[in-house]
Protein backbone atom coordinates (compact mmCIF):
# COMPACT_ATOMS: atom_id res chain seq x y z
CA UNK A 1 0.00 0.00 0.00
CA UNK A 2 1.25 3.66 -0.52
CA UNK A 3 -0.48 6.15 1.66
CA UNK A 4 -0.59 9.38 -0.37
CA UNK A 5 -1.32 11.95 2.52
CA UNK A 6 0.35 12.06 5.49
CA UNK A 7 1.37 14.43 8.15
CA UNK A 8 4.27 12.42 9.87
CA UNK A 9 6.26 15.64 10.96
CA UNK A 10 2.80 16.85 12.87
CA UNK A 11 4.10 17.04 16.74
CA UNK A 12 1.24 14.36 17.78
CA UNK A 13 3.75 12.11 16.34
CA UNK A 14 6.85 13.28 18.40
CA UNK A 15 6.66 10.99 21.11
CA UNK A 16 6.31 7.66 18.82
CA UNK A 17 7.14 8.70 15.29
CA UNK A 18 9.33 5.27 14.89
CA UNK A 19 6.90 3.22 15.67
CA UNK A 20 4.28 4.44 13.96
CA UNK A 21 6.03 4.28 10.86
CA UNK A 22 6.91 0.60 12.09
CA UNK A 23 3.03 -0.71 13.10
CA UNK A 24 2.96 1.22 9.08
CA UNK A 25 5.41 -1.14 7.39
CA UNK A 26 4.11 -3.98 9.55
CA UNK A 27 0.59 -3.87 7.61
CA UNK A 28 2.11 -3.47 4.27
CA UNK A 29 2.23 0.07 4.17
CA UNK A 30 5.40 0.48 2.03
CA UNK A 31 5.70 3.88 0.98
CA UNK A 32 4.42 7.53 2.06
CA UNK A 33 3.97 11.22 0.98
CA UNK A 34 4.75 13.12 3.27
CA UNK A 35 2.77 16.63 3.01
CA UNK A 36 4.66 19.96 4.37
CA UNK A 37 2.34 22.91 3.56
CA UNK A 38 3.89 25.86 5.37
CA UNK A 39 7.82 26.80 5.75
CA UNK A 40 8.63 25.22 9.05
CA UNK A 41 6.71 22.32 8.16
CA UNK A 42 9.05 21.57 5.08
CA UNK A 43 12.30 22.04 7.12
CA UNK A 44 10.45 19.18 9.27
CA UNK A 45 9.81 17.44 6.78
CA UNK A 46 13.12 17.34 4.68
CA UNK A 47 14.41 16.15 7.74
CA UNK A 48 12.22 13.18 8.25
CA UNK A 49 12.52 11.97 4.46
CA UNK A 50 16.41 11.88 5.16
CA UNK A 51 15.91 9.23 7.71
CA UNK A 52 13.53 7.38 5.60
CA UNK A 53 13.82 5.93 2.13
CA UNK A 54 10.06 4.96 1.77
CA UNK A 55 9.00 8.45 2.95
CA UNK A 56 9.16 11.29 -0.29
CA UNK A 57 7.51 14.93 -0.18
CA UNK A 58 4.59 17.26 -1.47
CA UNK A 59 5.80 20.78 -0.56
CA UNK A 60 3.35 23.93 -0.86
CA UNK A 61 1.47 26.49 1.03
CA UNK A 62 -2.26 25.37 2.50
CA UNK A 63 -4.71 27.44 1.60
CA UNK A 64 -5.33 28.17 5.74
CA UNK A 65 -1.12 29.11 5.70
CA UNK A 66 -1.72 31.39 2.62
CA UNK A 67 -2.12 34.83 4.79
CA UNK A 68 0.80 34.61 6.24
CA UNK A 69 3.25 33.00 4.03
CA UNK A 70 4.02 36.29 1.34
CA UNK A 71 4.21 35.05 -2.10
CA UNK A 72 8.10 36.30 -2.38
CA UNK A 73 8.29 32.64 -0.62
CA UNK A 74 7.24 31.27 -3.86
CA UNK A 75 11.23 31.61 -4.96
CA UNK A 76 12.01 29.25 -1.69
CA UNK A 77 9.29 26.41 -2.44
CA UNK A 78 10.56 26.02 -6.34
CA UNK A 79 13.83 25.35 -4.96
CA UNK A 80 12.72 22.78 -3.04
CA UNK A 81 9.83 21.72 -5.76
CA UNK A 82 13.51 20.98 -7.71
CA UNK A 83 14.38 18.17 -4.89
CA UNK A 84 14.74 14.64 -5.84
CA UNK A 85 12.51 13.10 -3.52
CA UNK A 86 9.45 15.56 -3.88
CA UNK A 87 7.03 14.63 -5.93
CA UNK A 88 3.82 16.83 -5.63
CA UNK A 89 3.19 20.26 -4.71
CA UNK A 90 0.58 20.90 -2.24
CA UNK A 91 -1.70 20.69 -0.78
CA UNK A 92 -3.08 23.55 -2.02
CA UNK A 93 -6.54 24.91 -2.83
CA UNK A 94 -8.75 27.36 -1.28
CA UNK A 95 -10.64 26.50 2.12
CA UNK A 96 -13.65 28.86 2.68
CA UNK A 97 -15.10 27.10 6.01
CA UNK A 98 -13.35 28.41 8.87
CA UNK A 99 -11.48 31.55 6.70
CA UNK A 100 -8.00 31.01 8.41
CA UNK A 101 -7.20 33.52 5.33
CA UNK A 102 -8.32 35.57 3.13
CA UNK A 103 -9.87 34.49 0.06
CA UNK A 104 -7.55 36.51 -2.31
CA UNK A 105 -4.64 35.01 -0.74
CA UNK A 106 -5.85 31.50 -1.03
CA UNK A 107 -6.34 32.36 -4.52
CA UNK A 108 -3.45 33.66 -5.13
CA UNK A 109 -0.98 31.08 -3.88
CA UNK A 110 -3.33 28.45 -5.17
CA UNK A 111 -2.79 30.11 -8.75
CA UNK A 112 1.09 30.20 -7.93
CA UNK A 113 1.22 26.65 -7.13
CA UNK A 114 -0.59 25.60 -10.22
CA UNK A 115 1.44 27.31 -12.14
CA UNK A 116 4.67 25.94 -10.08
CA UNK A 117 3.54 22.54 -10.73
CA UNK A 118 3.42 22.76 -14.66
CA UNK A 119 6.81 24.70 -14.75
CA UNK A 120 8.38 21.93 -12.33
CA UNK A 121 6.46 18.94 -14.21
CA UNK A 122 5.14 17.84 -10.90
CA UNK A 123 1.21 16.60 -10.06
CA UNK A 124 -0.69 19.12 -7.64
CA UNK A 125 -2.05 17.84 -4.54
CA UNK A 126 -5.85 19.59 -3.47
CA UNK A 127 -7.44 20.57 -0.36
CA UNK A 128 -10.88 22.25 -0.75
CA UNK A 129 -13.58 22.50 2.17
CA UNK A 130 -16.53 24.15 1.55
CA UNK A 131 -15.31 25.98 -1.92
CA UNK A 132 -15.84 22.95 -4.39
CA UNK A 133 -17.40 25.02 -7.48
CA UNK A 134 -14.62 27.72 -6.91
CA UNK A 135 -11.45 25.27 -6.22
CA UNK A 136 -13.43 23.43 -9.74
CA UNK A 137 -13.37 26.44 -11.83
CA UNK A 138 -9.63 27.05 -11.74
CA UNK A 139 -8.65 23.35 -12.37
CA UNK A 140 -10.81 23.24 -15.16
CA UNK A 141 -9.36 26.25 -16.72
CA UNK A 142 -6.03 25.79 -15.50
CA UNK A 143 -5.78 21.58 -16.73
CA UNK A 144 -2.18 21.03 -14.81
CA UNK A 145 -0.48 19.17 -17.00
CA UNK A 146 1.19 16.43 -14.45
CA UNK A 147 -2.87 16.10 -13.13
CA UNK A 148 -3.06 15.81 -9.47
CA UNK A 149 -5.74 14.18 -6.61
CA UNK A 150 -8.15 15.80 -4.87
CA UNK A 151 -7.53 15.09 -1.15
CA UNK A 152 -10.24 13.54 1.27
CA UNK A 153 -12.64 13.50 -1.49
CA UNK A 154 -16.07 13.88 -0.43
CA UNK A 155 -17.95 14.54 -3.22
CA UNK A 156 -20.48 13.13 -5.60
CA UNK A 157 -20.44 11.52 -9.08
CA UNK A 158 -20.38 14.80 -10.82
CA UNK A 159 -17.50 15.83 -9.48
CA UNK A 160 -15.53 12.62 -10.40
CA UNK A 161 -16.44 12.87 -13.45
CA UNK A 162 -14.95 16.96 -13.29
CA UNK A 163 -11.90 15.04 -12.05
CA UNK A 164 -11.31 12.63 -14.66
CA UNK A 165 -12.17 14.86 -17.30
CA UNK A 166 -9.03 16.93 -15.90
CA UNK A 167 -6.94 14.10 -15.27
CA UNK A 168 -7.51 14.05 -11.91
CA UNK A 169 -7.26 10.85 -9.22
CA UNK A 170 -9.75 10.32 -5.74
CA UNK A 171 -7.68 10.30 -2.57
CA UNK A 172 -9.76 7.95 -0.21
CA UNK A 173 -9.30 8.22 3.37
CA UNK A 174 -11.00 7.52 6.28
CA UNK A 175 -14.06 9.75 5.19
CA UNK A 176 -14.90 6.60 2.97
CA UNK A 177 -15.89 4.66 6.32
CA UNK A 178 -18.15 7.63 7.62
CA UNK A 179 -21.33 6.48 5.31
CA UNK A 180 -21.84 9.59 3.16
CA UNK A 181 -24.21 7.83 0.41
CA UNK A 182 -22.86 10.08 -2.46
CA UNK A 183 -19.52 9.59 -1.76
CA UNK A 184 -20.11 5.77 -2.16
CA UNK A 185 -22.03 6.07 -5.20
CA UNK A 186 -19.02 7.74 -6.76
CA UNK A 187 -16.43 5.25 -5.62
CA UNK A 188 -18.97 2.47 -6.95
CA UNK A 189 -18.62 4.31 -10.58
CA UNK A 190 -15.19 6.26 -10.98
CA UNK A 191 -13.12 4.25 -13.55
CA UNK A 192 -10.61 1.92 -10.99
CA UNK A 193 -7.78 4.23 -12.26
CA UNK A 194 -8.72 7.48 -10.43
CA UNK A 195 -8.45 5.69 -6.95
CA UNK A 196 -5.55 6.41 -4.22
CA UNK A 197 -5.12 5.72 -0.86
CA UNK A 198 -4.68 8.44 2.01
CA UNK A 199 -5.01 8.52 5.89
CA UNK A 200 -4.20 12.33 6.50
CA UNK A 201 -2.65 11.33 9.74
CA UNK A 202 -3.40 12.33 12.26
CA UNK A 203 -6.64 13.65 11.45
CA UNK A 204 -9.65 11.35 9.65
CA UNK A 205 -9.56 7.93 11.70
CA UNK A 206 -11.17 5.48 9.73
CA UNK A 207 -13.98 3.68 11.80
CA UNK A 208 -14.45 2.45 13.96
CA UNK A 209 -13.42 6.15 15.50
CA UNK A 210 -11.55 5.14 18.94
CA UNK A 211 -8.01 6.03 18.82
CA UNK A 212 -8.52 9.86 18.92
CA UNK A 213 -5.15 10.16 16.20
CA UNK A 214 -5.31 8.24 12.92
CA UNK A 215 -2.11 6.73 11.82
CA UNK A 216 -0.73 4.72 8.19
CA UNK A 217 -1.24 1.22 10.14
CA UNK A 218 -4.65 2.35 9.88
CA UNK A 219 -4.87 1.88 5.73
CA UNK A 220 -6.63 -1.36 6.45
CA UNK A 221 -9.69 -0.07 7.83
CA UNK A 222 -9.87 2.03 4.02
CA UNK A 223 -8.95 -1.12 1.88
CA UNK A 224 -12.04 -2.68 3.33
CA UNK A 225 -14.78 -0.64 2.75
CA UNK A 226 -13.45 0.04 -0.85
CA UNK A 227 -13.34 -3.56 -1.35
CA UNK A 228 -17.18 -3.69 0.06
CA UNK A 229 -18.02 -0.82 -2.38
CA UNK A 230 -15.84 -2.17 -5.16
CA UNK A 231 -16.71 -5.91 -4.88
CA UNK A 232 -12.98 -6.20 -5.01
CA UNK A 233 -10.45 -8.47 -2.72
CA UNK A 234 -8.12 -6.94 -0.57
CA UNK A 235 -5.33 -8.04 -3.14
CA UNK A 236 -7.31 -6.49 -5.89
CA UNK A 237 -7.95 -2.98 -4.06
CA UNK A 238 -3.84 -2.94 -3.19
CA UNK A 239 -2.65 -3.82 -6.53
CA UNK A 240 -5.16 -0.99 -8.22
CA UNK A 241 -4.10 1.73 -5.60
CA UNK A 242 -0.23 1.39 -5.65
CA UNK A 243 -0.46 1.31 -9.61
CA UNK A 244 -2.64 4.38 -9.36
CA UNK A 245 -0.13 6.01 -7.20
CA UNK A 246 2.81 5.06 -9.06
CA UNK A 247 1.17 6.74 -11.66
CA UNK A 248 0.18 9.81 -10.76
CA UNK A 249 3.72 10.57 -8.63
CA UNK A 250 5.80 9.27 -11.87
CA UNK A 251 7.80 7.11 -9.11
CA UNK A 252 9.40 3.42 -9.43
CA UNK A 253 8.96 2.64 -5.97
Amino acid sequence: MIDTHVHLSDKRFDKDRELVIDRAHQVGVKRFIEIAYAPEIITRAFALQAEHPTISLCVGIHPSESGRVPLEYLGELRDHARHPRVVAIGETGMDFYRDYAPREAQEAWFRAQLALADEVGLPVVIHQRSALEDVMSILEAARPAAGGVLHCFDQDVATMRRADAIGFKLGLGGVLTYGHEALDVAVREAPEHMLVLETDAPYLEPEPRSLRRNEPSLLPRVIRRLCELRDWTPEQAIAITTANAKDLFRAAW
